[in-house]
This record gives C-alpha cells, structure tokens and sequence, in this order.
C-alpha cells in the first residue's frame, strides 16, 4: 500500500466519554463545576454540615420558637473591635488611639424577632437554618407589620404551634 493512500485510524468519539458541558437550553450544571454555595459550612452531598457550637457565624438566619410555630428572623452580628478612648486633652486623642483593635476574641450578639437575646439561644436551635438578605427584610418589616394588622394568623403569634384546624381554608 503507498504511503499516500493509508490513513490512520481516528478514534469515534462517544458523547459518553465527554464531561458534561452546560447548555443553558437544557439547564444541567457542569460536572466538573463543584456546588459552592455563600459559606463553607453550607449543604455538601445533601446533607447539612455539623455546626461548631462553640463558632457562631454571623448572618441573617430564621428559626422557629417552638416545633410547629412560624419562622421568626434572628441576626447574629460581631460587635465592634475598636477601642474609644477617653479625651486626654482640650484638642482630644489622637487619630491613632480611634482604631485600635482588641486584644481578645470577637464578641458576637443575637437578635431574635428584633429583641436582643442571648447567643446561645438562637445559635443552638435545632430549627435554626441561613436565610438571605431579602428573606430577612421581609420578615422584620412587610410581614410582621402584617401580622400586627392580623392578630389571628399564626405569624402574630410566633411563641405558638400553628393549628391547622383553626386556619381558614384559602379557597
């Protein structure tokens, strides 16, 4: 055979051979693509990350008084880390005595339905989940200002187990 005439042979490619690739059609994430979401102790492999009790992360979060009750939104923040001085003298202190952080660790607070509460108490609920930014908004203004408008929805009582008996039917 002359070597002008032979081909090599090409191997066929099958699409099973190929990692996936995102077709925005078809909505299917890449495999190669890991799913991350906002914090690294969020949901790997459809079940929840163990959260460190002794670690509360700050964030927006909902959680439920009592089991069956309403969600409430609670918030943990860190407090300040900065030192303010005392005036020393008539023209005051120094720029530099403003910004001088702490020496311990970070002091976190909590707040639960817009009551301060203690840490422990929202960061050790069991129902405790995050929740967005938005979610937390409307949660703290348009439906709680809604529920004070509705004293019988179970939202106006968040300290008490929803009965459903006792809701009216929708339609």
């Amino acid at each position: 055979m002359p070597a002008s005439s032979f081909s090599p042979i090409t191997p066929v490619a099958s699409p099973q051979l190929f990692p996936m690739a995102y077709q925005p059609d078809q909505g299917i994430p890449r495999v190669s693509e890991p799913a991350e979401g906002p914090l690294p102790s969020q949901r790997r492999a459809g079940r929840p990350a163990a959260r460190i009790l002794i670690r509360p992360q700050p964030g927006f979060y909902v959680m439920r008084l009592r089991p069956g009750a309403p969600l409430v939104p609670a918030v943990i923040y860190q407090l300040c880390p900065m030192v303010i001085p005392q005036p020393l003298t008539v023209a005051g202190p120094h720029p530099d005595d403003w910004c001088r952080p702490l020496d311990r660790s970070a002091r976190y607070e909590a707040r639960l339905d817009d009551k301060r509460v203690d840490l422990d108490r929202v960061w050790t609920a069991r129902s405790l989940r995050r929740a967005s930014r938005q979610e937390f908004e409307f949660r703290s203004g348009p439906l709680r200002r809604w529920a004070q408008e509705n004293p019988n929805a179970p939202e106006a009582r968040p300290h008490r187990s929803v009965d459903l008996d006792a809701i009216p039917p929708l339609f």
